[in-house]
């Protein structure tokens, strides 16, 4: 005689990229024990590997997971915390300059607040494009980074030169559109070399602009007793 198996709620969310709706249902034992594996293991690379197999576990449908933008991951992978785990979590918040103390010190305590992972939403700029006019002529079209960008560091200039190569999807004129697979790496390095800064800084506004996993928090300073506004961006800023 089989044992008995459990019936797993499945729950909606809206994927923030494509606003498409997707079902998922909770994380089961088995990825807890993933999770907890590759925590433990501390390589960025397996809790990067141990998020995405989780995701794609959890997700009913056919979904991309590996080519998701990073925001997406992010966002699935917080709702699946919320079902799985609970919907409050309580952070401790970096100290805030105090306006009533005498110094320029910080207040030398965090304090805890809770946040609700389910209004936490990935906000996008009204302005935000993936089609960026270089020239009057020349213009690019870029796709979104997917999880392994969190890798890289700000201070790593080479790497994230790298990352913007990635993210170019088509180069393109009036007359002429150059695909990703039509062009080889060195030819696109040769392309962002020519760029002006202006330019480059055109493409750089996409990456500073584009959608991002954030909420304000509202709280009472537990050393000061003011209050304060703090916005909290990035999946591990909500489990700090």
């Amino acid at each position: 005689m089989s044992l008995p198996k459990l019936n797993v709620p499945v729950y909606e969310a809206i994927l923030p990229s494509t606003n498409k709706v997707i079902k998922y249902r909770p994380f089961l034992v088995k990825e807890e024990k993933l999770l907890l594996t590759a925590m433990e293991d501390g390589d960025q690379k397996v809790i990067v590997n141990a998020v995405k197999q989780i995701i794609k576990n959890c997700i009913q449908g056919k979904i991309d997971v590996d080519n998701l933008p990073t925001f997406d991951i992010e966002y699935l992978f917080l709702r699946l915390r919320a079902k799985s785990v609970g919907e409050k979590v309580t952070i401790g918040l970096k100290p805030y300059p105090c306006l009533q103390r005498d110094d320029d010190d910080f207040c030398k305590f965090t304090t805890e607040v809770e946040i609700n992972l389910e209004e936490v939403e990935v906000s996008k700029s009204k302005n935000h494009s993936s089609k960026i006019m270089l020239d009057d002529n020349v213009g690019v079209k870029l796709k979104y980074p997917d999880i392994s960008s969190i890798e890289i560091k700000k201070s790593d200039s080479e790497t994230a030169m790298k990352m913007i190569g990635n993210c170019i999807d088509i180069i393109f004129t009036k007359e002429e559109t150059h695909d990703r697979g039509s062009f080889t790496d060195k030819e696109l390095d040769e392309f962002l070399d020519s760029l002006s800064s202006a330019q480059f800084a055109k493409i750089k506004e996409f990456f500073d602009t584009m959608p991002v996993l954030k909420h304000t928090v509202k709280y009472k300073c537990a050393t000061c007793g003011e209050d304060k506004e703090t916005t909290v961006q990035g999946l591990n800023s909500f489990f700090g």
